[in-house]
């Protein structure tokens, strides 16, 4: 089997990561890749370890605009502490003075003086280099450190809150949000206020909540950040001072929710971040990719036809603009330079792929423009295991030629009584793989929060009409939406028919006398009645191994076998314990499948090939993507 190469198909796209305290960037950076399966990752802004908060992240072919995303300005919220200094300006360093804490009315005159332009001298402890050598190596070894003073802008710093210091605490903490150019530091920031009125400070905590026209509240894991409050942030340092505060390893969840939040990089985007962009004449296709001289009449400008403005909190640029091919495609970027236009860099293009989109991107309006007025064919459901009942639904969409074919689903479509998730029939990978094969162009995932759930059925459907052009509907006879399921077929008709969308009602699939669900999927799974579980779905019952971490199993003495074995994750239902034969699917190119056996035991699995060992040169990389019951 050929080994996969580094950043061989690396997906291009923005990822927004909500950062914890207690990680390094570098920590969060591994999480990115190891979700994604590629290794061309770049950042835009590091943020040191103590702190949290939004990290852009950008995949493939997007790494060429690392530069470009940097130079955006930053919102922050900082907690304070006013009458305590450490080496390091934040609660990691070695306390080395106190002095007396602000008042309130003091820390408003500091958020006032310390706004617009700034000379600021960087913290000694930065990784900013001085002689070839980081400033905070420097100065860890005891060497004095002198860094020169550099220009920053401070376009707003506000106080939020206050503490006054009492009999709990001799220092005084202020809760600011700032809002800042690329290189200002808010530990400089919080020494320089303090040292106004002749005192001393430090950071307790910091929150980065924006970069340019991107959002923590729509970044990954930001559902696991606790509210950044004074009180809060004073707790939190106390613990990581005593250093008993370790943040736990990334798992599948977390993945999961990193690859559910890939950004596309659309025309639409692009405008957001301060680039224009064209679209290149299908007749000039071939030329651009090959690399022959550029002319302005290879492009379409697309500003007028997307109707955006330029988001300002964004670096905007005017000698650089994003290409797209016809179909939406980001092509790379052009350039012009000394008058002339040139290329920036060039994306290839790549097969169709489905495009997935958030109710978030809804909402905000990130749905594409072009497919809009094309007008879109949808079902909407949990799509748990596309067994036959679904397809059916997913044929009655394809069947809408003029139309653009989507799937509404859930990330997590079902959730016991108590609250915990069902695990899936299939894992969202597995789905939105199949729906891609089949043809369906595009896959809303929504995620089933307490907020979400109290939607009502009409405002929802209002959206899908109004946000992606939906002119077809196909759901299942029981189908149901909206709050506490009061949203049904008579409505939903009515609805149609006043808003103008065609809606059609799918008759159930009947397999083995009765019909087709994903209950009796899971169910067939969990007797082990693969039979029933393969009737149901129309294939083979499929458990997808990319989220588990396989290690080799040394062989014994009178063995010239070997085996795999990990740790089963309760996202995707799995048969009981017992052995089974599979079939071992090592990646997609590998060749056929290969047959083997699976031992599941006390939430493991084992797995082994019957035609003999596995490849002397196995390192890990070679894992299991899935296999078939």
């Amino acid at each position: 089997m050929a080994k996969k190469k580094k950043g061989q198909d690396s997906p291009n796209g923005i990822i927004l990561y909500a950062k914890r305290s207690g990680l390094t960037s570098f920590s969060s950076l591994w999480s990115v890749k190891k979700a994604l399966g590629t290794d061309k990752v770049g950042h835009t802004g590091t943020l040191d370890s103590f702190a949290e908060g939004l990290l852009v992240v950008l995949s493939g072919s997007l790494t060429h605009l690392v530069s470009h995303v940097t130079a955006f300005k930053k919102t922050y919220l900082a907690v304070i502490c006013f009458g305590e200094a450490t080496d390091s300006l934040d609660p990691f360093g070695r306390v080395t003075g106190t002095g007396r804490p602000l008042s309130e009315d003091e820390v408003r005159a500091a958020c006032s003086r310390f706004t617009g332009a700034q000379l600021q001298i960087p913290p000694v402890f930065s990784a900013l280099h001085v002689d070839g050598k980081r400033a905070s190596d420097i100065a860890r070894s005891g060497e004095e450190v002198k860094l020169q003073p550099r220009q920053v802008f401070i376009y707003r710093n506000e106080l939020l809150s206050y503490k006054a210091a009492d009999g709990d605490s001799a220092f005084s903490y202020a809760l600011v949000e700032v809002e800042c150019s690329k290189g200002t530091y808010i530990r400089a920031l919080a020494r320089d206020m303090a040292s106004l009125f002749g005192t001393v400070a430090h950071l307790s905590a910091l929150r980065r909540t924006q970069v340019g026209p991107f959002s923590l509240e729509d970044a990954a894991c930001f559902s696991m950040l606790d509210d950044f409050t004074i009180d809060n942030a004073v707790g939190k340092e106390k613990i990581m001072r005593n250093g008993s505060s370790e943040p736990q390893k990334d798992g599948e969840p977390v993945f999961s929710d990193i690859r559910n939040h890939l950004l596309s990089f659309t025309p639409r985007l692009s405008f957001r971040c301060g680039l224009k962009a064209e679209k290149l004449d299908s007749s000039f296709e071939k030329a651009y990719l090959n690399g022959r001289p550029l002319s302005s009449r290879m492009f379409v400008p697309l500003e007028m036809d997307l109707g955006v403005e330029r988001d300002f909190n964004a670096c905007q640029t005017y000698d650089e603009r994003s290409v797209f091919y016809t179909d939406g495609q980001f092509a790379g970027v052009t350039r012009i330079a000394s008058g002339r236009l040139e290329y920036s860099f060039v994306v290839p293009k790549k097969k169709r792929s489905i495009r997935t989109f958030s109710w978030t991107d809804l909402q905000q309006g990130s749905f594409p423009h072009e497919w809009k007025e094309k007008g879109t064919a949808i079902s909407v459901g949990g799509f748990d295991a596309l067994h036959r009942g679904h397809l059916a639904l997913v044929n009655a969409v394809l069947a809408q030629k003029k139309l653009v074919p989507g799937i509404v689903l859930f990330r997590h479509p079902f959730r016991a009584e108590d609250g915990t998730l069902v695990p899936s029939a299939m894992s969202l990978s597995q789905r939105l793989e199949l729906l891609e094969s089949k043809g369906v162009a595009f896959a809303i995932v929504v995620d089933f929060s307490p907020t979400f759930a109290r939607t009502e059925g009409v405002d929802f459907f209002s959206v899908l009409a109004e946000s992606c052009g939906m002119t077809y509907l196909a759901e299942g006879r029981d189908f149901r939406c909206g709050w506490k399921g009061a949203f049904g077929q008579e409505q939903i008709a009515g609805f149609a028919g006043k808003t103008g969308f065609s809606f059609d009602i799918i008759d159930d699939v009947e397999v083995a006398n009765g019909r087709a669900s994903s209950s009796r999927v899971r169910s067939a799974v969990l007797a082990a009645d693969f039979t029933l579980a393969k009737e149901l779905l129309g294939r083979p019952f499929e458990y997808d191994c990319r989220s588990l971490n396989f290690v080799r199993q040394a062989a014994k003495a009178d063995d010239e076998g070997c085996s795999l074995s990990a740790r089963l994750t309760g996202c995707q239902v799995y048969p009981p314990d017992g052995k089974y034969d599979v079939e071992i699917s090592f990646g997609k190119g590998s060749g056929s499948l290969q047959k083997g056996d699976c031992l599941i035991k006390d939430g493991s699995v084992s797995i082994r090939l019957s035609s003999g060992a596995l490849p002397h040169n196995f390192t890990g990389t070679e894992q299991p993507v899935s296999l078939l019951f």
